[in-house]
């Protein structure tokens, strides 16, 4: 069943082809840059941090922050300095006449109608660009009197991957506080968007051609048709993506978490955020690894589900963050683990519990449910989320 529209703003819901506009902001940006600190060929520069944003990352970093380094160290200025200095651009940008780009038609009725609907619906955009580009994109667009009911935007700020990485949608659902199955992207390009969302577990419709958004509206305006759309085969692609992007999403959370928040509850039956970190720190390898290693070792094993833990989960340490990072590392040997699996090894089965009859790519599944699960939680608990979907 869908619960959140992803919308493509690259160039599914702009009449503007997205290369353009990139290829016009990196002229912005360049001439900037040589203005400002007087270096020569600055195009190459930002091309060279936005080639940052893909291969291996340290993934608590923002790509806005991955890219403001590379610049800074580029042009032997501070990190504080180049950001404030693409905070001035950004800021001439806005005071230039209207962008040409625009809302095409039936976008507008697309986002009232699965509004309507009670239906989450996220902007998709290139994540090398601010919010405050992405807002006023959607002002120039017609589309600003909903940005306030928009789930969620896909800034640079708020983003720790490529586009093109699935790990990138991951992030997207997990922000949202859905299963993949539940999100449905709408975007034009086959290999840099809907493969890469594919891979995750996301349905996608395709735009092909100048009629695709009237479609997609008369498609979500017949009755029932989030219940069209159900969950696929598990597949082992998915498990890694996964993986990274729920990291992404947590640290993106965390980032905005203020020092007196750490240790406050919604409610005394919830948790507070440090016991979240400390929860996911601890069943990362007492619960999760040590899982899949049985089911490795040994024929059928029966795995007992632990009770579910109360309200008074201990709170780990005084140092959030290096709770956090402890997660990070214990996930990336997670990851080490699944990546010496073979097909084989992925249909092991097991008994479980509650889940009965499974296997080891089912359990490694639950791992990033379970995910999901508390950094939907982390959110509420921020107040950065939209209310449960």
């Amino acid at each position: 069943m869908i619960k959140a529209v992803l919308l493509d703003l690259d160039k599914s819901m702009l009449d503007r082809p997205g290369h353009q506009f990139a290829a016009s902001f990196r002229r912005a940006v360049a001439q900037h840059l040589e203005e400002q600190t007087g270096i020569k060929s600055a195009d190459g520069v930002f091309h060279r941090a936005i080639q940052k944003l893909n291969g291996q990352r340290d993934i608590v970093s923002s790509n806005d922050e991955v890219m403001t380094s590379s610049i800074a160290a580029e042009v032997n200025a501070s990190v504080g300095d180049i950001h404030l200095m693409l905070g001035s651009l950004y800021q001439s940008l806005y005071e230039r006449p209207r962008s040409v780009a625009c809302a095409p038609p039936g976008a507008r009725q697309l986002v009232e109608a699965l509004l309507e609907q009670g239906l989450a619906v996220a902007i998709v955009i290139n994540p090398i660009y601010r919010e405050a580009a992405i807002v006023q994109g959607l002002k120039w667009a017609g589309l600003g009197d909903f940005i306030e009911s928009f789930a969620f935007l896909s800034s640079s700020e708020h983003m720790h991957f490529a586009k093109a990485d699935p790990a990138f949608y991951a992030e997207l659902i997990a922000r949202i506080g859905i299963e993949p199955d539940e999100a449905l992207l709408v975007g034009d390009n086959r290999q840099k968007d809907n493969l890469p969302a594919e891979t995750v577990g996301l349905h996608t419709w395709p735009l092909e051609n100048a009629t695709g958004l009237e479609a997609l509206l008369q498609h979500v305006q017949y009755s029932g048709w989030q219940d069209r759309y159900s969950g696929g085969p598990l597949r082992e692609t998915m498990l890694k993506p996964q993986f990274l992007g729920n990291l992404g999403a947590l640290f993106g959370l965390l980032s905005e978490v203020k020092a007196q928040q750490w240790h406050q509850k919604p409610d005394p039956n919830e948790w507070s955020i440090v016991q979240i970190l400390c929860h996911l720190a601890e069943t990362e390898t007492a619960v999760h690894q040590k899982r899949l290693q049985k089911i490795l070792r040994v024929e059928n094993p029966f795995i007992r589900a632990l009770p579910p833990p109360g309200p008074d989960v201990p709170t780990c340490s005084d140092r959030p963050l290096d709770v956090a990072e402890e997660f990070r590392e214990k996930r990336l040997s997670t990851l080490e683990l699944i990546a010496e699996l073979t097909p084989e090894d992925w249909q092991r089965p097991a008994r479980h519990s509650i889940f009965g009859l499974t296997n080891l790519l089912e359990m490694a599944y639950f791992t990033a449910q379970h995910d999901r699960l508390h950094i939907s939680q982390l959110c509420q608990t921020l107040g950065k989320c939209l209310d449960p979907i």
